[in-house]
């Protein structure tokens, strides 16, 4: 990757960090990477860059194509919706409520 800023937009920081909280979450446990030039985001002719958001305490990383027509935000809330930066304890807690509910 050529060019990496962080956290471009003050505004996208905002809104994620009161969407993280909303679900619980300490905004200050993640970080928010926004690459405009990212050689990723070409491979996949995706215009508008990538924006990564990772959870410090659990190395969770996920990565969302912006730009025109993007859904990253919803698919963001989806992640988030799945568990899938939750903590590990949450996780586990759960699979073991999934497994439970199969039987």
């Amino acid at each position: 990757m050529q060019h990496t800023s962080r956290v471009s937009s003050e505004e996208k920081v905002k809104v994620l960090g009161g969407l993280l909280r909303s679900w619980g979450h300490d905004a200050n446990d993640f970080e928010v990477e926004e690459d405009q030039s990212s050689e990723l985001a070409d491979l996949f002719g995706l215009g508008g860059g990538i924006v990564i958001v990772r959870r410090r305490s659990t190395g969770e990383e996920r990565l969302y194509a912006t730009g025109l027509g993007s859904a990253w935000f919803g698919t963001l809330l989806m992640d988030l919706a799945r568990g899938h930066f939750a903590a590990e304890s949450t996780r586990r807690s759960r699979a073991m409520l999934l497994q439970e509910t199969r039987h």
